[in-house]
């Protein structure tokens, strides 16, 4: 459980660290629609940016909560590896 609670940490911290550049972004894209001839097409550009990364957050957190409910209810996967500590995928060490 205590893994589980750093990986929520931590991607709390990746969205607290992410959301300043977010909200600049926003504002200088909406500076921009506003000054551009075809405001129409900026703001889909700019909403469709936004959702998108709405989405992958959400899926994000979607996926590590089946994964916590998973290991939580014993649910086994192919490999029978419930033990989130385990080594990654992408290793450095050589």
């Amino acid at each position: 459980m205590e893994s589980v609670n750093r990986k929520v940490q931590m991607t709390l911290l990746g969205v607290v660290l992410a959301t300043p550049f977010l909200v600049i972004a926003s504002v200088v894209g909406a500076h921009i629609t506003s000054v551009a001839d075809n405001v129409r097409v900026d703001v889909l550009c700019v909403v469709l940016a936004l959702l998108s990364i709405a989405v992958k957050i959400l899926n994000e957190h979607f996926t590590l909560r089946r994964k916590t409910e998973q290991v939580q209810s014993g649910d086994v996967g192919a490999n029978g590896n419930t033990d989130l500590r385990g080594e990654s995928t992408i290793s450095l060490s050589c």
